[in-house]
């Protein structure tokens, strides 16, 4: 399990089996990072988790959300986070999937829910850009679908620190409604414990 996990023990039965863990990065797009605050410090923790989750045996998933009408075209945030060792496209890490969503909700207009059910994962891992946006609203949406879930605070970077606040305690009330909060150390941490070979998905 993952310690000091919010409002409850993270996973709910117990058992953190990396063979059914997806870590899913959001809303790391150019557009997304110039209206965030925190940028740096959350890609480099998602990266760190990113790798921690691999090697456990988990899937790295990246979501590319559709632009904001009359957004301009910005240039996406991805070969940033291969810089830092996470390129999900990259042959080194055959197995990850960058999927497409039409909104903010990764679950919208894609198909990340068939390829989660399909490889077998139902325990969620969240953190990227805007998390009181693309992680809170793709949260809410895999909570809808039965999916455990877990928001990484130190690997979610807030548009508005007050706004980001009240959609962590959306998530946490009522014993936790759409899953827990915590961080990605004590995930990490977990992780090492809990390793299993990885598996190439096809």
């Amino acid at each position: 399990m993952v310690e000091g996990t919010a409002p409850y023990p993270w996973p709910w039965d117990g058992r953190l089996d990396p063979s059914r863990l997806a870590l899913v990065a959001l809303g790391c797009q150019r557009w997304w990072a110039d209206r965030t605050s925190g940028v740096e410090g959350a890609l480099a923790a998602l990266a760190r988790t990113a790798s921690a989750v691999r090697d456990a045996g988990g899937l790295v998933v990246a979501v590319r959300h559709g632009r904001p009408t009359g957004a301009a075209r910005r240039r996406s945030l991805l070969p940033r986070l291969g810089e830092v060792g996470w390129e999900p496209v990259s042959p080194s890490v055959r197995g990850d999937l960058v999927v497409h969503a039409l909104g903010v909700d990764a679950f919208f207009g894609g198909s990340l829910d068939a390829d989660l059910r399909s490889l077998h994962r139902d325990t969620l891992v969240l953190g990227g850009l805007g998390l009181e946006t693309a992680v809170y609203s793709t949260m809410t949406g895999a909570n809808d679908r039965g999916y455990e879930c877990l928001a990484l605070t130190d690997a979610s970077a807030p548009h508005d620190a007050q706004v980001a606040e009240r959609a962590l305690c959306s998530i946490t009330m009522s014993g936790g409604i759409f899953g827990a909060v915590g961080t990605s150390t004590a995930l990490c941490a977990a992780l090492e414990g809990a390793s299993q070979p990885r598996k190439e998905t096809t």
